[in-house]
């Protein structure tokens, strides 16, 4: 996938970047990952602040999410002490962009749009001037058994599949959802080549403070 080939290209940079300095390079592959996506995430939020997000070149669609019954009380089947309701789990979001982060959550045909909340204002839903009788769904903003973010559906009738059109926090988590996309199903935008820059940066200057040649400490004036 595009994360996969991003940490490759940066492999390559940091080990040339440091040829003739450390002979035993020893990388690991999983963590340059998760330094990529940490760092996209931080890029993405400073870019919000900056109003300079590419924003539709971020985001990604899953276009048939299953759909279940779950307690909102997340409490195992047998222990729940609420009834259960209209449910399914998506990749985490970054919620931190509010209504930039998500393009569309709701019917696969596209012609039913969900009003989302992502805290308790859902529970208000109700006293809306406009809208009050649209279809919406409250997002649980903390990651749940599976590491993915719980999603309640209300005033909808039964649907068997959803879809969501949004900028996901970690890009692989798609593939839990889908094992038919494609390599590179990450749009390529302006942040790649910002994530590539600083990650390669900061490892290169990491490792060349660790190799740095040590000199005798003879108090000689120079």
């Amino acid at each position: 996938m595009f994360i996969d080939k991003l940490a490759s290209a940066i492999f390559n940079d940091i080990v040339g970047g440091l040829a003739g300095r450390i002979t035993n390079q020893n990388l690991s592959h999983e963590q340059l990952e998760e330094d990529i996506i940490d760092e996209r995430l931080q890029v993405i939020i400073e870019y919000h602040m900056k109003n300079m997000l590419p924003r539709n070149s971020l985001l990604s669609t899953l276009s048939c999410i299953p759909i279940d019954t779950k307690s909102l009380d997340r409490a195992p089947t047998g222990k729940s002490i609420t009834r259960p309701q209209m449910h399914f789990q998506l990749p985490q979001i970054i919620v931190d962009l509010g209504i930039d982060g998500i393009e569309y959550i709701g019917g696969i045909d596209r012609e039913t749009q969900f009003t989302v909340y992502t805290n308790t204002a859902y529970q208000f839903h109700y006293m809306r001037k406009r809208g009050s009788k649209r279809p919406y769904v409250y997002i649980e903003p903390t990651p749940n058994e599976n590491n993915l973010y719980d999603a309640w559906v209300y005033q909808c009738p039964m649907m068997q599949m959803i879809m969501v059109t949004a900028i996901f926090k970690d890009p692989r988590q798609m593939t839990m959802f889908s094992n038919n996309l494609p390599d590179d199903f990450d749009n390529f935008s302006s942040i790649s080549n910002e994530v590539k820059h600083r990650v390669t940066e900061k490892k290169i200057r990491y490792y060349r403070q660790l190799g740095a040649v040590e000199t005798p400490n003879t108090q000689a004036v120079k």
